[in-house]
């Protein structure tokens, strides 16, 4: 814009000293003022135009950083979201994981507690036949078992040799031992 002003100058002022009357000299005079105040008026307005296109791309620049803060911010929250959603992904995969390891464990679980009680069951008569096998047994002297047969005969309800009812011509040792005069009456009736 410079050299096109300079060049426009020169022109002039070279058409001014080449011209033969002053009229005409005033004249271009005028006319080179006219041009270089256009010509100031346009660079002016060039500045302007330079100045206003600076301040929109500042304007535009600082909008674009701006923007890519936010963008910045948005994708780290996008981000935190995906971790926490993976995480719970990850949490109810375990869940799942263990709930079906529980399905499969516990019918088993159920089936070797069924078959421990079962063996436990079939070993308690063992068991008891066992223990009675390992206690100490001492033998009966001869006078013990007389003792408990007389016990039995003496006694009116016998565990060894029960009541028989059916012959009224035997007696017991315990219907002798009743009084004479009960007894005579009992073999009358």
């Amino acid at each position: 814009m410079k050299k096109q002003t300079l060049r426009i100058t020169l022109t002039l002022i070279l058409l001014t000293g080449a011209s033969c009357s002053s009229d005409e000299n005033a004249r271009v005079a005028e006319l080179a003022t006219q041009q270089l105040e256009r010509q100031s008026d346009q660079n002016r307005r060039m500045a302007e135009l330079q100045q206003e296109v600076v301040s929109g791309s500042r304007e535009l620049v600082e909008a674009d950083a701006k923007a890519r803060q936010e963008v910045t911010a948005i994708q780290r929250e996008i981000q935190t979201e995906q971790n926490e959603i993976g995480s719970q992904r990850d949490q109810l995969e375990a869940e799942r994981r263990e709930i079906a390891d529980r399905r499969n464990r516990d019918p088993i679980i159920a089936a070797a507690i069924t078959k421990v009680a079962f063996v436990v069951v079939s070993l308690l008569p063992l068991l008891i036949c066992w223990l009675l096998l390992q206690q100490k047994v001492e033998p009966v002297g001869k006078n013990e078992i007389a003792e408990l047969l007389l016990d039995d005969l003496v006694s009116s309800e016998p565990r060894l040799m029960p009541l028989a009812k059916t012959d009224s011509d035997k007696l017991r040792l315990t219907d002798l031992l009743q009084s004479p005069d009960n007894s005579s009456t009992e073999r009358e009736n």
